[in-house]
């Protein structure tokens, strides 16, 4: 059984970037080494404990100003794999233009579905809306970005009812997806699902394409310009059905990126995105 017109393996293709990307273990070696360096220079408070999960902690990069804007990232892996550690590296640019930076981790599949991981991110936003002054933070200037399966998760916090968790209607000035994946219902049919689990009740139910329109909200899309078709189309797609409810939301196409470098182009201060998503991060 396939989705889409695509066979089996045409879709394992589209959908895993570990096969777009064959040397996608020298990225991976490249974010640990640029994580490391920064976790030496910056220093974070590391792990602190947003709830009651294994994984349930973030690590604090903080502004050497008060009243900072703060910018909370979700790591990808398909929501089975990866840590907030490898991933340092987006802190160390934004730090330095004045952001505190946290990165959050999540528990994975399969111990927990993708719909608790939702929930956990939740409980994250919660505990830095409630504790921003810990975090030299600004809760008028708090932001959110996720890569791959995070770009799906921060796409879910977008459109959540947060009125009865922080008391605000919406508790973000902007929201970036990176490479995300908002129908999920292709991911069913790829060796993905083996530990996500998901059927076709669960993918519909935690497709942001399927989901309440997101609120009124400040959003960018970024994808990276040589990513598979499938994960460019599911960005333009994901924009478009934001805009139904009147939201401006451009496309960002990183030109030259892959799956994993695009991440370069947004967070490093060399990346051709880099200036455009410090602007977009303020109110």
């Amino acid at each position: 059984m396939t989705w889409g017109g695509f066979t089996a393996a045409e879709l394992e293709w589209q959908y895993n970037p570990r096969q777009t990307v064959p040397d996608f273990m020298t990225h991976f070696e490249r974010f640990v080494k640029l994580s490391d360096e920064t976790r030496a220079v910056l220093k974070p408070k590391l792990d602190i404990r947003f709830g009651d999960g294994p994984k349930e902690t973030m690590d604090v990069f903080l502004s050497a100003d008060a009243k900072a804007p703060v910018h909370i990232f979700f790591h990808g892996g398909y929501w089975r794999s990866q840590d907030k550690k490898d991933y340092a590296f987006v802190a160390r640019d934004l730090v330095a233009a004045g952001f505190t930076v946290i990165c959050a981790n999540y528990d994975l599949c399969p111990d927990v579905t993708v719909a608790d991981i939702t929930n956990e991110a939740v409980r994250c936003v919660q505990y830095v809306y409630q504790h921003i002054d810990a975090f030299n933070g600004d809760r008028a200037r708090i932001s959110i970005s996720g890569h791959s399966a995070g770009g799906q998760i921060v796409a879910r916090l977008a459109s959540y009812d947060w009125e009865d968790v922080v008391g605000v209607t919406n508790p973000f000035c902007a929201v970036v997806p990176i490479s995300g994946v908002f129908d999920l219902e292709p991911v069913r049919y790829t060796t993905l699902n083996e530990d996500i689990h998901l059927d076709e009740a669960s993918a519909a139910d935690n497709s942001p394409m399927l989901d309440a329109v997101p609120m009124d909200v400040k959003m960018m899309v970024v994808v990276g310009g040589n990513e598979s078709p499938e994960f460019v189309r599911q960005s333009d797609a994901y924009a478009a059905y934001c805009g139904r409810s009147g939201l401006t939301v451009p496309v960002y196409k990183a030109w030259g990126a892959n799956h994993f470098t695009v991440l370069e182009e947004v967070f490093l201060g060399t990346g051709s995105l880099f200036g455009h998503l410090k602007r977009f991060l303020q109110p």
